[in-house]
């Protein structure tokens, strides 16, 4: 399949982490469409650094394909 075929698939990520200033534990999750699982946890990781930017992540983010 060439990459103009390929299609967009749903992914539900949550990704695990900590606010650095308070030291609660955070778990923001995130549905995306991407090409790739790859894609959509760097999408997802963008969003965190962007609207949330003391947020640390601490663990194994959780990706899992809602829709091909």
């Amino acid at each position: 399949m060439s990459r103009k075929e390929q299609k967009m698939a749903k992914f539900s990520i949550m990704l695990f982490g900590i606010d650095s200033y308070t030291k609660n534990k955070m778990r923001l999750p995130y549905k995306l469409d991407a090409k790739s699982s790859d894609a959509a946890l760097r999408e997802a990781r963008m969003c965190a650094m962007t609207f949330y930017p003391r947020f640390r992540e601490t663990e194994k983010p959780d990706v899992e394909v809602v829709r091909r």
